[in-house]
């Protein structure tokens, strides 16, 4: 087995817990703070709140270092179109998610004391929670090109 094999099929099991994260989240977590903005971001704070970055920051870094050793050590293989797809993708839903998902998750969850109308807390956790589930998709939808890179 080669080392880009080897790299690949750690990847596929990387991302396949990142797709238990985001399936997740939006069953478990997502619905609970969202549901009633600013009561029911009260699990943001204080000293028990809840600590998805924990999750979230220890997932990502490894997985593109997976993803980027094997497309760099397997080059010439079969699998590099949709293995290219699948790490530039990521990226991409990486870049986004750090410029405008993050930003927006810590304003709202941040200090649900702050003075923002109530129809306003809930105008923007609703469309962050839409966005938020477009971008789970397009996450799971990169299963298939993974699963195709791993089956050349």
């Amino acid at each position: 087995m080669t080392t880009s094999m080897i790299l690949l099929r750690l990847a596929t099991i990387g991302w396949g817990i990142l797709c238990g994260g985001v399936v997740y989240e939006h069953l478990a977590v997502v619905p609970q703070w969202a549901k009633q903005p600013p009561d029911s971001l009260a699990m943001w704070t204080g000293p028990f709140r809840v600590k998805a970055e924990r999750f979230w920051m220890g997932v990502h870094p490894p997985l593109v270092l997976l993803l980027g050793g094997a497309l760099a050590t397997g080059w010439s293989g079969n699998g590099r179109v949709p293995l290219s797809i699948v790490l530039g993708t990521y990226v991409a839903v990486l870049v986004v998610t750090t410029v405008m998902f993050v930003p927006e998750l810590m304003k709202l969850t941040k200090d649900p004391a702050a003075a923002i109308p109530h129809d306003e807390w809930a105008r923007r956790s609703r469309r962050w929670e839409r966005l938020s589930i477009a971008r789970g998709v397009v996450i799971l939808g990169l299963f298939w090109p993974l699963l195709d890179a791993l089956s050349q």
